[in-house]
């Protein structure tokens, strides 16, 4: 486990390093609210400036975080961006949209509108029965989770690409639970591939994918983290059954010896932006799997998914640790044969440029 003295001392260094623009999609609650408070204080002691984009659908209570994060850093620019549902493509793009103008309008003369660190938290704890957007075609639950996630990454890759420190991306969701992947059903249309442990294997893997073909296309520009933050007592519970709660209540004197605090939780999410442990893939290459690492990364630079130091894209525990090396043979040697990887990312680009086109994905 990475010590917490250490990961402190990490996001300290982050903020200090340069001034920082910021966008959170899932900030309003949970972990992503965690998250941002931890990047406010962090930076009110110590930063060189600090602008973080928040999306959110009531913006009264949005209001209400950004007030507290005032509180928290007043030297810090802290803004709303509207969104009435992230599980429509439709809608994640008008949010990228506003983010994109208001960064432009942001930037002084000589510099350039920019983005350096994206965290994506968005979810929901649910036992509902999976539904289908028609318009769209994507299961909501899947799109929360993957779809709209890399859609979002698309979206703001003009400022994502603009960063010096370089970008960071942090997808919080499920890194090393994977189990099965459905590539003859990778939106998970059949009922028989749905269900909490069903979907979190399948996204885990497809995000995996998305996330190294981002890294490779990218070099030296974008670091991606998917992490799993393990299990963390948040107010997505009180939205479960009544049945789920009565039992989660009588489980929590137990459960709660296995929890992360938010507090923590916060710090740990916020250290997967640090350049030195999560750098983005060098132009010049990475080493190979096992070796060293190349000349231009830093001793501490972590493997990636594929197993080769400083490949620009990580899968995370809850420890701070990236997921182990056996785990990672396991999990994916059976899918790195084929064209997996290119099958997954011709998929979602598709799906992307269909719903763009205004016609139901049914792939």
């Amino acid at each position: 486990m990475v010590n917490l003295d250490d990961v402190r001392k990490a996001n300290s260094s982050l903020v200090q390093r340069q001034p920082l623009v910021a966008v959170f999609t899932g900030g309003t609650g949970g972990i992503g609210l965690s998250t941002l408070k931890t990047l406010a204080a962090t930076h009110s002691s110590s930063g060189r400036g600090l602008r973080v984009y928040i999306t959110g659908r009531n913006q009264h209570a949005t209001e209400k975080i950004i007030a507290d994060c005032l509180n928290i850093c007043p030297q810090g620019d802290f803004r709303f961006i509207q969104v009435a549902d992230l599980s429509l493509l439709r809608d994640v793009d008008r949010a990228c949209e506003e983010i994109i103008k208001e960064e432009k309008a942001c930037v002084t003369a000589g510099t350039a509108p920019k983005l350096d660190l994206l965290f994506m938290s968005q979810g929901e704890l649910s036992l509902k029965p999976y539904t289908t957007d028609a318009a769209e075609g994507l299961e909501f639950r899947v799109s929360l989770l993957y779809y709209s996630r890399m859609k979002t990454i698309l979206n703001l890759l003009p400022l994502l690409l603009e960063s010096t420190l370089p970008a960071h991306i942090v997808s919080v969701f499920a890194a090393g639970k994977e189990g099965e992947l459905h590539l003859d059903d990778l939106s998970m249309r059949d009922p028989k591939h749905q269900g909490v442990v069903g979907t979190r294997s399948h996204v885990t893997y497809m995000t995996t994918f998305f996330f190294e073909y981002l890294a490779s296309k990218h070099p030296g520009k974008l670091s991606l983290v998917h992490v799993y933050p393990g299990l963390i007592l948040t107010d997505g519970f009180k939205y479960m059954p009544f049945w789920f709660r009565v039992i989660w209540r009588a489980a929590l004197p137990v459960l709660g010896l296995f929890c992360t605090s938010l507090e923590e939780c916060g710090q740990r999410v916020l250290y997967l932006a640090d350049p030195d442990r999560f750098p983005a893939r060098s132009s010049r290459g990475t080493a190979a799997a096992g070796g060293n690492s190349t000349s231009d990364l830093k001793p501490a630079a972590a493997k990636g998914t594929d197993l080769e130091h400083g490949s620009g894209a990580y899968g995370v525990t809850l420890d701070g640790e990236t997921i182990p090396e056996q785990q990672i043979h396991q999990s994916y040697d059976k899918y790195r044969t084929g064209d997996t990887g290119k099958t997954i990312v011709a998929h979602t680009l598709k799906a992307f440029d269909d719903i763009k086109a205004g016609k139901a994905f049914t792939g």
